[in-house]
């Protein structure tokens, strides 16, 4: 190879590596109208667009209504149709036709399925739907979720009931440590069986067949206005994220879905913030020195080459007297990330440390470590003492003799 053609190819070389690459960012392209993305470690919002703003909450009510149901009664337990269930859409549900729980919230889960919510909202609410969204709004309540509120167990549309991205985002993020939610919540498929007719209900969130990872999903129709919402879970190198997203297009829901996640496994790694068992400060106690430590490895989620904290204190425990144990609060290290994100991470001694002994502790552990023994000596005391006053007494009575004979 000439030489001319070796100074080409590397000046072409040269060029292409001084040409900036310009990864993608969620802001540039996305057409959603409202979006988010969510760590399921804590919660921390690696990407968000109007996810506050209150939207149709069809999705969610299924969400609830599921979580709620699960929380609140057995999955084995057999639940009667009504005529007031079997009167809206889904499943063509038969009055009278018994079903378990379990297959009637795989029925919410995977498909539309209002005739199965309202179903399971008259059982756990005792025949009374009211009661039951009161339960679905008091779940709400109890998970922090201000910017939702619940009127219907189906979604169906109702002016006075609302919900955020960032609410679905952050029940999500509650529910999947409940175990059964979080099998359902990750079902492809069940087998259906509808009095004698069977068949097989598919997951509508079609991410489950068209991106890795996906663990979760569900897919909303909201009619007014007229969307579709997409939540899903997905996993990659030990990392869990939650992506929320309503758009006006089914497919461009999914596909921009797909898009969070490549921009939220590519770009944030899941990694330990305070290490298990390594000293952290070191405080005085009683003019004794104690090193502090967290008992569990603490986790955060940052971009790729940024720490991403913003601020660490330490709040001391002002009320900390000896004796010190290994179980208890120390103190405690607040990291503030640069999302807001607040971490407390309590911290414990390293060590035990008695407190001063004086001279009545001192007495008090001779008695309790020698409890025999001071029992069998103070029985001679006693002993001893008795022979003393009876020897007095016989002085005493021959004193008193002698001197009557005198």
């Amino acid at each position: 190879m000439s030489k001319k053609i070796i100074s080409v190819i590397v000046a072409l070389i040269f060029i292409l590596n001084s040409i900036p690459v310009f990864a993608w960012t969620p802001a540039e392209s996305l057409t959603s109208s409202s979006v988010v993305l969510m760590d399921t470690v804590r919660g921390q919002v690696l990407f968000e667009k109007n996810a506050y703003k209150h939207l149709s909450p069809s999705v969610m009510c299924k969400l609830m209504t599921a979580l709620v149901t699960i929380e609140k009664t057995d999955l084995n337990a057999k639940v009667t149709i009504s005529k007031n269930a079997a009167s809206f859409n889904g499943l063509n549900l038969v009055v009278g036709n018994q079903y378990t729980v379990e297959d009637l919230l795989y029925a919410v889960m995977l498909s539309q399925g209002n005739d199965a919510a309202v179903a399971l909202a008259e059982y756990v609410g005792d025949g009374d739907i009211k009661k039951f969204v009161r339960y679905m709004n008091t779940e709400a309540k109890e998970l922090s979720l201000k910017d939702t509120y619940f009127v219907n167990p189906t979604g169906l549309y109702e002016k006075a009931q609302y919900t955020s991205a960032n609410d679905i985002a952050l029940l999500i993020k509650a529910a999947i440590s409940n175990n059964t939610f979080n099998v359902i919540f990750g079902a492809r498929g069940f087998g259906w069986l509808n009095g004698n007719n069977s068949s097989i209900l598919t997951n509508q969130n079609t991410l489950f067949w068209s991106y890795k990872g996906v663990d979760g999903g569900k897919l909303g129709t909201n009619t007014n206005p007229q969307s579709f919402s997409a939540v899903t879970t997905a996993s990659q190198n030990d990392k869990r994220l939650i992506a929320v997203v309503f758009n006006t297009s089914k497919e461009s829901a999914f596909s921009e879905t797909a898009k969070l996640f490549d921009y939220g496994f590519s770009k944030f790694y899941t990694g330990v913030l305070v290490p298990k068992n390594i000293s952290q400060r070191s405080i005085e106690v009683d003019n004794v020195k104690l090193d502090l430590s967290s008992k569990i490895d603490v986790y955060y989620t940052y971009p790729v080459g940024d720490s991403f904290i913003k601020n660490i204190s330490f709040i001391p425990n002002e009320k900390l007297k000896l004796p010190v144990n290994t179980e208890t609060i120390a103190g405690v290290l607040k990291y503030t990330l640069n999302d807001n994100t607040v971490i407390e991470v309590n911290l414990y001694s390293d060590k035990t440390v008695s407190a001063p002994e004086d001279y009545r502790t001192k007495i008090k552990e001779i008695v309790t470590e020698n409890r025999d023994l001071v029992t069998i000596v103070g029985i001679l005391g006693i002993i001893e003492i008795i022979l003393i006053i009876k020897n007095l007494i016989k002085f005493m009575l021959r004193a008193k003799k002698t001197r009557t004979q005198q």
